[in-house]
């Protein structure tokens, strides 16, 4: 299960309990501008927390619509600060906040530190409980944000199990790599080398396996597996270059 299966599925168990808690998400693409700006994200989150149902918003929210219209604003966006203001006021009112942010390093880390910074304030200074689930790598800046909190880490070698299996029933029985023919021998020895090198990401294992079942023969497999590429950029250039 990949992070953003696991962000999907949370979402959607904690949104299936009808409780005092409150849940919103975002998936983060630095491939698009709005799913990468530190101010579409956080105003986004409180678009979902001010939703009562499907029709009903919270009346704090109504009051800055209208603030807003009578000073010719209501076209442009919430600020950061508007934002952060805003989720401050709704997380004291619902018993427990949580918001989920998927695959929050692609936030560019020069204007990501203005969004860690609004949730870290909003932590601190919420009455109530207010937790972040986020998927990221491990950079620095992010990990340093939310140090002094306490933190449950998932890291790649705990679902070690998990990628092995996927891995294994891509593998076994493939009737595209080497035609279905690759001999046991090859097949273990895919297994083992994936599961090293795909580093705990589901996607570039099943990229690496794509480029495998590239090859004409079993010595060209034992040949790519010495130089697998390393990351799904990588490993999507060599299945492009390999089709053309």
């Amino acid at each position: 299960m990949g992070r953003s299966k696991i962000i999907d599925t949370l979402t959607k168990e904690l949104a299936g309990h009808i409780t005092t808690e409150k849940i919103a998400y975002f998936y983060c693409n630095r491939a698009e501008e709005n799913r990468r700006d530190p101010e579409s994200i956080l105003s986004t989150i409180v678009q979902q927390l001010v939703q009562i149902d499907g029709n009903r918003v919270l009346k704090l929210a109504v009051d800055i619509y209208i603030d807003r219209k009578q000073q010719g604003q209501i076209s442009s966006k919430l600020s950061l600060k508007e934002s952060q203001e805003l989720l401050i006021k709704v997380t004291n009112i619902y018993s427990q906040t949580t918001i989920c942010l998927d695959a929050l390093d692609e936030v560019q880390p020069d204007i990501r530190i203005s969004l860690l910074e609004a949730l870290k304030l909003v932590i601190e200074t919420s009455k109530n409980l207010v937790k972040i689930f986020a998927t990221s790598r491990n950079d620095p800046d992010i990990l340093d944000e939310f140090s002094k909190f306490p933190r449950i880490d998932v890291q790649p070698e705990d679902h070690a199990s998990d990628i092995n299996r996927f891995i294994k029933s891509k593998v076994e029985h493939n009737k595209i790599l080497l035609r279905g023919k690759a001999s046991d021998e090859v097949q273990r020895k895919i297994c083992d080398v994936l599961g090293t090198r795909s580093r705990g990401m589901f996607q570039l294992a099943a990229a690496q396996i794509t480029f495998l079942c590239q090859m004409d023969t079993e010595d060209d497999i034992r040949n790519s597996l010495n130089d697998l590429p390393d990351s799904l950029t990588k490993a999507y250039d060599e299945i492009y270059t390999g089709i053309l």
